[in-house]
């Protein structure tokens, strides 16, 4: 007798695979991609809209893809490099046309860069789509070193989760000395891509030589307003956007190696190492409003979760991935670059040593629908 052949699986029904596929982790996007590889069916799935919507919507925040920090090298100026923390990295070669620039942001899936050489343009590019916009620099960054800029999304009640293509707004802060001469002023002004142009500059007079702007320090958005650090980590200043408004927030005594982010409830919060233990503060406001002030949240010990620094050396916080409880650490004795999930306690080894220049965190969804002529294999390349 013949031999039968024996009988194909039958097929998933189409919910279950929708299911399945929706619970697949984000923070590898090749792993969508070789999904959408195994049928039509499969692809279609993976490239329907609301489909798309409810994959980012199950998984709520952005997955980390890398970071972006500014090379220095002795025969030139900055480059800016991406590290990829991903199997396979979506992203493409920087598109800097020869020229160089620094890393100056990253954020909702766009990256503001800043040219090295005069007259200082800037640009703001997404990664994934390759999309990319060139404005001119306020003048006054022609004439001041110490600086800070961000650049955020602007379309009313966005999640953030897939808003590329939509309007933008640039930030930019600096320091000069007062008229009086008696201190520093600090000024803020904002550019939107739906107007063109950059907007009239407000600014605050603080009496203190030492608190010009950082600006290789994050810069988070915390509800309506940006924060930036000020030199020697003494007072943060706060830029509220929907007030065009400047004021300046004292930072706890005797605290180094700082970094602010949003934590629980979008209350702004501190972190801070010593003694390669780090420290967790919450902004406390008062029950009418007022002053508010800081609370001590948390203290975690590195000891047992990092590689142990010898005597007269010490691991460094250096970046914070926003909408999440994930820092970033530099290892001492430049044993590489670290991420620690504050909550559950994971560390894992993203990257090399960077020396002493800041990082930028990137995170964006990436799905089989935004590829654009790449394959897993070339993604890796």
């Amino acid at each position: 007798m013949p031999r039968r052949r024996p009988r194909s699986p039958p097929a998933l029904m189409e919910d279950a695979v929708e299911e399945i596929l929706l619970r697949v982790p984000p923070d590898e996007p090749a792993h969508l991609v070789r999904a959408a590889l195994v049928c039509k069916a499969w692809r279609r799935t993976l490239s329907d809209r609301g489909f798309l919507r409810r994959y980012r919507g199950f998984h709520r925040a952005p997955p980390l893809l890398g970071y972006l920090h500014s090379l220095y090298h002795e025969t030139g100026p900055p480059i800016p490099a991406f590290v990829p923390t991903t199997e396979a990295s979506p992203i493409p070669p920087l598109p800097l046309d020869g020229g160089s620039y620094w890393a100056r942001d990253c954020r909702h899936g766009r990256v503001l860069l800043q040219s090295f050489h005069q007259p200082q343009r800037l640009l703001v590019w997404d990664p994934i789509t390759g999309d990319r916009k060139e404005l001119s620099a306020p003048a006054i960054l022609h004439t001041t070193y110490a600086h800070a800029g961000a650049v955020l999304c602007t379309i009313d009640g966005c999640d953030h989760l897939d808003c590329r293509g939509g309007p933008f707004l640039v930030v930019f802060v600096w320091a000069n000395a007062s008229d009086g001469g008696d201190g520093l002023e600090e000024w803020a002004t904002t550019y939107s891509s739906e107007t063109g142009v950059w907007r009239p500059s407000v600014s605050i007079v603080i009496p203190n030589f030492n608190h010009y702007i950082a600006g290789k320090q994050p810069c988070p958005l915390i509800g309506d307003a940006l924060y930036f650090t000020l030199r020697y980590g003494l007072s943060i200043l706060r830029y509220d956007l929907g007030g065009h408004r400047l004021s300046v927030i004292e930072l706890p005594p005797r605290v180094f190696g700082r970094i602010v982010m949003k934590v629980e409830d979008g209350v702004m919060g501190l972190v801070a190492m010593s003694n390669n233990c780090i420290y967790k503060w919450l902004w406390q406001v008062n029950a009418n409003g007022g002053t508010g002030g800081w609370e001590k949240n948390m203290v975690m010990e590195l000891k047992t979760l990092l590689p142990w620094p010898a005597r007269r050396t010490r691991h460094q916080l250096i970046a914070h991935v926003e909408g999440t409880d994930t820092i970033f650490i530099r290892g001492a004795r430049r044993a590489g670059v670290f991420t620690l999930d504050l909550k559950s306690r994971k560390v894992k080894k993203v990257g090399e040593e960077v020396d002493n220049y800041p990082i930028l965190p990137y995170t964006s969804f990436y799905t089989p629908d935004l590829v654009k002529g790449q394959t897993v294999s070339t993604m890796t390349q």
